[in-house]
């Protein structure tokens, strides 16, 4: 039982990144197409781009920190951290976005996503303020 769970919580969390190969596969007439290596797949959350959230994190918070030792008023408030968070999120996103040939749907997903993420770096960056 605990297998099965251990498991379900790897399905859930631990979508495995696709790698660069190409996703269809087609055979010679009379022959099976050719199983996919998935030796090159890595789970997405020990994935190297994983890293991206923590180190926006600390980016913004140490950023945070320094321009707060400025003499003026305005970087020691709140929407300092937003405005960047946001900032950072949607240059990340466009310029993935940028790379690949895509719809505008396609877009306008994105970038929703971009954003949303965006608000949850800003999250842990008023959170680890807090403390």
């Amino acid at each position: 039982m605990l297998k099965t769970f251990l498991g379900s919580i790897a399905n859930w969390t631990m979508v495995r990144a696709e790698p660069a190969a190409p996703l269809v596969h087609v055979a010679a007439p009379g022959k099976a197409a050719p199983k996919r290596d998935r030796s090159n797949d890595i789970p997405i959350f020990i994935h190297p781009k994983a890293l991206t959230f923590p180190i926006l994190v600390g980016l913004v918070k140490g950023a945070w920190l320094a321009v707060s030792q400025l003499p003026v008023a305005w970087p020691s408030s709140i929407w300092f951290p937003f405005s960047m968070c946001l900032l950072l999120g949607l240059l990340i996103a466009i310029s993935n976005l940028t790379e690949q040939k895509l719809r505008f749907s396609a877009w306008a997903l994105g970038v929703s996503i971009g954003l949303l993420n965006s608000l949850v770096v800003f999250g842990a960056v008023i959170g680890i303020h807090s403390r």
